[in-house]
Order: C-alpha cells, then structure tokens, then sequence
C-alpha cells in the first residue's frame, strides 16, 4: 500500500539483489490455466457501431471492453474486443498483457479469437504465454510479487479483429469476505462500448457513489444474486494534464465499499497491526538504551526514538499477499533493518509507546488530499501509513519514511497530506492535519566583478536551506558522492558561464541540526565574465532567476483542468554584483500578491554594491481553473520581465567614440524650427494697447522681473546641457536595451523627453523675446510655460515610473520643485502690479489708444 516521497535510487541494485533472492528461493513460474467461460456471466449485446476514426489512437481501437464480478465467487470475468485498423495497430494491438498476483489470484485464460474477413481463428494456445514479474513498483522500493501473462499473436493483419476472455479468481485475504472497488466507466483511451455487471448477495449491503455525473446502475435479480449492470457506448476519454494535481480525477467512476463507516476501517485495521506493548530482543534492548540517552526527557526520547527508525531502518517493502496491509512485527523489522511505510510505522509507534508516549498509526491517501473526505470508507482510498504521537497534549505528526530529519524537541516536518485515519480505538471520523511550518530556500550568489572587462570574475554562492527543505537537501547530499554533487553544482553554472572553473576544491557544507538549516557554499571564477556590446568599447552582462522560474507551472491557452503548484514553496534567490566603479541604477520593486501565490522583485543600490532580490512563494497547492487566466499573465510577466537583468559596463568611457543619432537630431532640429516659426505667429498677431492718461510712462523691468529674466535667459542652456550630456543624440542610448524593460516603452520615453525639452528651450526663448520688449501678451504665456514645467515633470515621472517600475528619490525632488517653482511664478505674474503697468507694449508698437486731454490736445507718444 505504500508510496514512497523521496525513493533513493541509488539503491536500485539491492533492490534488484533482493528481487533476485526471491526468485530463487521460488523457482516456480506462476501457472496460467485455460477453462471455458464462467456459467454466472449475464449476456448482453453487442454494439455493431464502430469508434470513429478520428478518436483512433495507435493504430486500433477497442470495440469492447467487458467486466464482470462475482462478489461471493471472488471472481472477475474480463472480456476485450480489440480492432486493427493500420500497420501502426498491427505493431501496437498484437500482444496481449494481463496483470495477476498469484500468491492469492488464479488466472484462467478462455479464449483468443481472431476474426478475420468473418471467420473465427483459435489462437488459444497454453504454451504461447510467458509469465514474467513485473514489479511496476519496484523504482519505488517495494515488492508486490505481481506477474504479467505475456502473449505475442503471430500473423495479425490490417482490419482484423481480436477478441480475448479470462477470469481472476481470488482477493487479497487481508480484508476477509469484505469487498471494495472502483468501477470506471471511462478509460485512459476511447472505446466503442463498457460493459460492467457486479453480482453481489442480496444480504450483502454494499454502499456506491458516483463521481463525475456517472450513470446510475441498473439493478436486477439474476439467479439469486443483485446485478448492477452499466453499458455505456462510444465512450470518451476527460481532458488530461500532465500537471494537474494528484488528487483531481475527473474520469466518470463509481465507487463500492462494504464498509458503511470510517469506524468499521479502523476497527479493521487495528486488528491487522495492533501497537506492540511487549517488545523483545534486541529492540528492547534498543529501547533501554533510548530511555537512558534521554534521561526521562521525552521530547529528547521522541527525537532520538524518530531518527532512529527514519535513518537506521531503510525503506523496502515486500508486500506479498496480506502483506500488502499487513506489517510485519516492530521486532523483524529492527533486526532486518528494513521496512515500508507500515512497517516503519509500527514500529515508531511500539517504541514511542513503549516509554509511555501516546502513539498511533495513521492511514494517508498522498494523492487524494483535501477530497479524501468525499470517498466512502474503505481502507483501498489509503496508499501510506504514518504514525502521530502525543506531545505536551498536542499531536505531532511523523512520516517515518522520510530520512535525515533534523531539529529539536517536536518541530518536526510532516507533508501536506490534509486528512488521514488515526487508528485508535474509537475512531469513527477522518481527522484534519494541519499543515506544518514550511521551510525556506535563501540562494544567494556574490559577484565581484573585475575592472578589467577581461579579468576573471569571483562567484561565491551561499544556499541556505531551512526545515523541510533542509531535510530534503541533507537526503540529498548523503545518497550521492560530494564529486557527484561539486560535479552537478557546476554544470548548473557552466550553462550560463561555459568557462567557469572552482576557485577551491570543494563544496562547503555547514549543518545546523539542532535549528534544522543546512547551508552550502560554493566557490567558483568566471574567465571573460563580461561579453563584449556591439559599442566599441563597451561590456556587458546579464542575469537570470532560473530558480524561481523553475517554479512557474506551465498554463496553457486552452487549459480546462486545475493546474499543480508547487507546495509548499518558499524561495528567496538574490544576487549581489560588487563592482568598483559604482552602479547609476535607479531603486525599483515589483509585487504581485494572489490568493495562490506571491511574488516580488526588487532592485537596489548601496556603495558598490547592485542587489537583485527575488522571492516566490505558494500558498495552494494549485491554481483553480477560473485563475489560470491571470496566472498565465502573471507568470509571463515575470519570466519575460522580471527575472533578466542585464547591465553595460564601460572600462574606459574616453576610448568609446561618439555616435550621432542622426534621426534623433532631425527630430529635434525639426521640431524647433516648426517651434520657431509658431513663435513668430504668435508674436505678430495684432493686439491692442491700453490706454493712457495725460502724462502717463513706462514701468521699467526691474524688481523680480530681473530674475525672471535671467532664469530664461539661462533655461535653453541648462535644457540644452542636458541633451547633450545626457547622450539623448547618441546611438547608443537609442539602442539601450534593459532586461525587464519593454523596449518599444523605453523608446517612446526617451522620444518624449526629447520633444519635451526641445519644447522648453523653444518655450524659454520666446518669452525671454516678449519679456524684453514689454510685449502685452507674455503675462499670458509665460504662465503657460511655468505651468508647462511643471506638467512635463509629472507626466515624465508618470512615464517612467510605469516604465521601471519605481522613481528615484532625485527625479522625485525634482518635480516638487519644478511644481512648487511654477505656482510662485505664476501667481506672482497673475498678480503683481508691476507685471500690469510693466507688460503693456501691443503689436505693431503704434497700435495704443490716447486719451484725449480736457484742451482737446493729443498728447504725443511717449517713447
């Protein structure tokens, strides 16, 4: 019944030794046996309608599948209608494979037709049949003793028919005269018709339940017995993902339990492998020992009782027969120092009990999870057994099979199984077990990158593991030679660094068992570290957070099924890039919290030092259907955008020679002569001057008014200052491309910039003109123009913060300035007197209107 979490494969050979040990000491090949069919089969029809072809997979299809079960018999009739329908049909229909273990099932083979253009062909032949073992759980360390009845059909041909019946007699007798099973009414490809009848006794209450919207049996009186009879055609097969979780099955099936409750299951299994109270031999002996070393501290008695069975006992199941279900004793199981999960199991809970340490079984499904509560009882929903002790009046929940745990007292880590069966006395309930505190990955890497671009770079890398993630990497690290693992660390980095080489001989391992966190440290130099740009004379390098995007699922456009998650999932991956010369790299974080996941990215300067800190965790072990959508938008971005940076580095800035931008400078000369003409539009546009009373004059510019004239006089070449210096007519600032940046976005900012100073220069200059000539219209528009400033600040703050994701303290003190600077200005200019009496001059200069004095004289022109 056991899955294995972690199998170690290395020792896949002993397992095979051992398989090998069994054989030998049972030199019989199971026996298959031919008979006619079973009298007590129900007849049915026959569907005469084929699959259509575009359902057809390899090559053939089957036209019939058939099952039919005895309960009181222990019998299962099966019959197979299978078509070839193309040369790949005849490659892959032509074997037929059926699967028995003979410790408690007796295979009888009826009959094997082939029908050819309408006539019948025997191919029932005994010694055509090779029983071999085949053992699909062996990868995983555990032995069933189940054999295959292997037959190759000689002369098969495009659009025969074959058609093959047996029954398996027998059930497994761990569970007595009890019957449980599960009916699928849709199979792993589709068929033209499922059969299925189940006879059971009358007497004999069975509980169902559908799953999927499977149909309702119908019931009848057959010889006795109560059928249940289900024919379904042209069946389909559900949608399927590779990631899709364990627990998700959407095939349309039925379940049948003889038990009615969870009660019954437990009562059952507690008389299969009641808790040892009276241990003998040397285990006793371990015991004493165990009591000693902890002093009658029971939190230490504990700790020492679980790494002794987890790391002193391996993991091996040979599960023949009831041993299926059955554990063998906590005695046997020390001695041969191998166990599978109920084995183990058993004998943590013995050896905790037997210091008075309340302990128990525990029956888990690992695959079923949160939907375990939705199966009627039955002891075949459960796949792995665990073991729970009572500590300081609180349950602490152990997987026996997982090696190398560490820590202290009852921390401890135990999978997110979400229910299972407690086997006490008692029990009539599925119990809900709370997720434990998960541990952390932190992998940090340390560049120190040289001045010279073509020196070799210094990597050191820090990966500190805490709590499960530190059992992990300790199982790890202890099934493999430390040259495997120096090998496979560097490999990982020689696919970003081909030339990368150890700086010291091997990997640094500090294990900190006491808190449970692990952390290695590598060392490694990187010849040629920087590339060269396409710029002469300029460098650059990259990074990218394969760790956390090995975490992203792949969710694709049309999925329909809930995708698995990682889970649980806590990893930290930073990088830290020390280069003398300094970093001009703006601060910047991205956050994008869900209900199923969070991530984060942020990127940071201090000194010398540039930080790339990025942090995945999940918090579901999957995403439900109606979230893929944003979830694949999620994950892109931060695939596409988030986890590459790139830099450029310039040893020498003097040697890198100067690019015009040509188009840039067009741009730029364009717009101002476009500008320029405007000005002078406007500037001619007639006005009206004031009028003016006997003996009226000029106010001269003065007061403020001079600063105002000299902050003009100075914008263009301040502004101008900044294009030029700030490389906005150079190429290579065009053709900067940043990781995370979208290129399109990053031009269309620097364009905008471009045209926005431009504007400001050709803005400046034409009311410095109007205020030098007194023009009546410049209170007007140099209003605008403060006010222009200020707008251009903000929208290019905007911008770019959209752009990079964060503003840099400077460009934000910047704009307040610029704001705070337009809205003195401008309310100086809408109310001063000085400005009124001051900005009077029209357009052409003559165009004033004269009062008339009471002697009628005109008064002349004041100049």
């Amino acid at each position: 019944m056991c899955k294995r979490l972690s199998p170690l494969l290395v020792l896949a050979c002993s397992a095979l030794l051992l398989l090998c040990n069994i054989f030998s000491a049972n030199a019989d090949t199971p026996a298959v046996h031919i008979s006619a069919r079973p009298t007590w089969i129900n007849p049915f029809k026959i569907s005469d309608k084929k699959l259509p072809l575009r359902q057809v997979e390899n090559g053939f299809f089957y036209q019939l599948f058939e099952e039919q079960i005895h309960v009181e018999k222990q019998a299962d009739y099966k019959r197979v209608i299978r078509e070839i329908v193309s040369s790949a049909g005849i490659q892959n229909g032509s074997e037929i494979s059926i699967s028995f273990n003979p410790s408690y099932e007796r295979l009888d083979i009826h009959d094997i037709t082939v029908w050819r253009n309408g006539r019948a062909s025997s191919r029932l032949n005994l010694k055509s049949f090779k029983v071999i073992a085949d053992e699909k759980e062996l990868s995983r360390f555990i032995y069933q003793g189940s054999f295959s009845a292997f037959c190759i059909l000689d002369d098969i041909r495009k659009g025969d028919r074959i058609e093959y019946s047996y029954t398996i007699t027998g059930r497994n007798p761990i569970f007595g005269s009890k019957f449980t099973d599960d009916i699928y009414l849709q199979l792993n490809q589709p068929y033209a018709q499922i059969y299925k009848a189940l006879f059971a006794s009358p007497q004999r209450k069975l509980n169902f339940k559908a799953f999927n919207n499977a149909p309702a049996a119908a019931i009848s009186n057959k010889n006795g017995l109560t059928c249940y009879e289900w024919n379904v055609l042209q069946t389909k097969v559900p949608p399927y993902a590779d990631n899709q979780p364990g627990w998700f099955d959407n095939y349309q099936h039925i379940q049948v339990s003889d038990y009615a409750t969870w009660q019954e299951v437990t009562d059952w299994a507690l008389k299969v492998n009641p808790i040892a109270t009276n241990l003998k031999g040397s285990l006793a002996a371990r015991v004493a020992k165990l009591k000693a070393d902890a002093g009658g501290n029971k939190e230490k008695y504990f700790r020492n009782a679980v790494q002794m069975v987890q790391d002193e006992v391996r993991y091996m199941g040979i599960e023949l027969g009831e041993y299926s279900h059955r554990a063998n004793t906590p005695e046997r199981v020390y001695n041969q120092r191998y166990g599978d999960c109920k084995d183990k199991a058993l004998l943590l809970a013995s050896v905790l009990m037997a210091n008075g340490i309340e302990a128990h079984m525990v029956l888990i499904s690992s695959s079923a999870g949160k939907t375990l509560g939705d199966y009627v009882p039955s002891p075949t929903v459960f796949d792995h057994a665990t073991c729970v002790a009572i500590m300081n009046n609180k349950p602490v929940y152990v997987d026996a099979t997982i090696a190398y745990q560490r820590g202290s007292g009852t921390n401890i880590y135990f999978p997110n199984y979400v229910k299972g069966l407690v086997l006490k006395p008692g029990t009539n309930g599925l119990t809900s077990i709370a997720p434990s505190k998960s541990g952390r990955m932190v992998l940090t890497e340390n560049f120190i990158v040289p001045e010279d671009a073509k020196g070799k770079a210094e990597l050191e890398v820090i990966s500190t593991y805490t709590l499960n993630e530190a059992d992990r990497v300790r199982d790890k690290l202890a099934s493999g030679s430390m040259a495997e693992t120096e090998k496979s660390y560097l490999n990982f980095y020689a696919r970003s660094y081909p030339k990368i080489e150890y700086a010291a001989d091997s990997i640094a391992v500090k294990d900190d068992t006491e808190n449970n966190e692990l952390t290695t440290i590598e060392h490694y130099k990187i010849p040629n570290y920087f590339k060269a740009d396409k710029e002469p004379g300029q460098y650059y390098a990259s990074f990218y957070a394969a760790y956390i995007n090995n975490q992203l699922p792949d969710i694709s456009s049309n999925s329909k099924l809930p995708v698995t998650l990682n889970y649980p999932s806590n990893l930290e991956y930073k990088v830290n890039v020390v280069m003398n010369n300094g970093w001009n790299i703006d601060k910047s974080t991205t956050t994008i919290a869900r209900d199923a996941y969070n991530f984060s990215s942020q990127i940071s300067v201090l000194a010398d030092t540039l930080t790339l800190d990025y942090k995945f965790s999940s918090l579901k072990g999957f995403i439900a259907v109606a979230d893929q959508d944003e979830a694949r938008t999620d994950f892109k971005k931060i695939a596409d955008d988030e986890l590459g940076y790139s830099f450029t580095y310039t040893p020498d800035v003097t040697k890198v020679p100067f690019h015009l931008n040509y188009w840039m400078l067009a741009f730029a000369v364009g717009l101002a002569v476009l500008l320029g003409l405007l000005g002078v539009r406007l500037y001619r546009t007639e006005t009206h001057g004031v009028l003016f009373a006997p003996g009226a004059t000029f106010i001269p510019i003065g007061g403020w008014l001079i600063i105002i004239a000299i902050g003009l006089a100075l914008t263009p070449f301040m502004v101008g200052y900044t294009l030029i210096f700030g490389n906005y007519f150079d190429v290579r600032t065009w053709n900067t491309h940043t990781a995370g940046i979208n290129d399109a976005a990053f031009k269309a900012l620097f364009a905008f910039e471009t045209a926005g100073n431009v504007f400001a220069i050709c803005y400046a200059v034409f009311c410095l003109v109007l205020l030098i000539n007194k023009r009546d219209i410049l209170p007007k528009y140099i209003t605008g123009f403060y006010a222009y400033i200020a707008v251009f600040a903000v929208a290019d703050c905007i911008f770019a913060t959209a752009l990079n994701g964060d503003v840099s303290d400077d460009t934000a003190s910047s704009m307040v300035r610029k704001i705070i600077y337009a809205a003195v200005w401008i309310s100086y200019f809408k109310r001063s007197e000085r400005v009124e009496q001051t900005f009077i001059v029209p357009y052409p200069a003559h165009n004033y209107a004269y009062e008339k004095a009471e002697n009628n004289q005109e008064i002349g022109t004041i100049a």
